[in-house]
């Protein structure tokens, strides 16, 4: 017997292929500045290293934005990250007051990824569109996922009581 009512994700190509790109940039322009005699130009070594080590940061950061995934179970909704080894955020399914799909726009001027917007709550914002938006007792808690719409459709079908 399954215990899992929902299970969703949502990925950011945009946002992921942006930062590559630039990741990929900064390494090909540290391969250029690269001196072939270290010591006899060690500010263009600096600079090298730094855009290596700047390349490295920026892919790892546009991979780590790029995907969200969330599972609702019979008892609690896990909200997980899909690229790090980072702790999912699991909340007991009792304290889900409300789950409505919404629409979120994520453009540059607007935050993204991981967040905390004032009057609206923390988000999981890896791309527009639609997305889950979770009352959990008066917190907001919004994020991204491909066809939300069944989620809520799922979590109303277990409240209603058997007649």
């Amino acid at each position: 017997m399954s215990f899992l009512l929902w299970g969703g994700r949502a990925i950011g190509y945009r946002r992921a292929g942006a930062g590559a790109g630039v990741g990929l940039l900064c390494f090909v322009t540290g391969y250029l500045l690269a001196p072939g005699e270290a010591f006899e130009h060690p500010k263009r070594l600096g600079l090298s290293v730094l855009l290596f080590a700047g390349g490295v940061a920026l892919v790892v950061w546009a991979a780590a934005m790029a995907h969200v995934g969330v599972q609702i179970s019979m008892y609690n909704v896990r909200i997980r990250h899909g690229l790090l080894p980072l702790p999912a955020i699991s909340v007991p399914l009792r304290m889900v007051q409300g789950l409505r799909a919404v629409d979120v726009r994520a453009s540059i001027g607007q935050r993204w990824g991981w967040t905390w917007v004032p009057g609206r709550g923390r988000a999981v914002v890896v791309r527009s569109g639609p997305a889950l938006m979770f009352d959990f007792g008066g917190r907001q808690f919004t994020v991204s996922v491909d066809e939300p719409e069944t989620a809520v459709a799922a979590l109303q079908r277990m409240r209603i009581p058997a007649v």
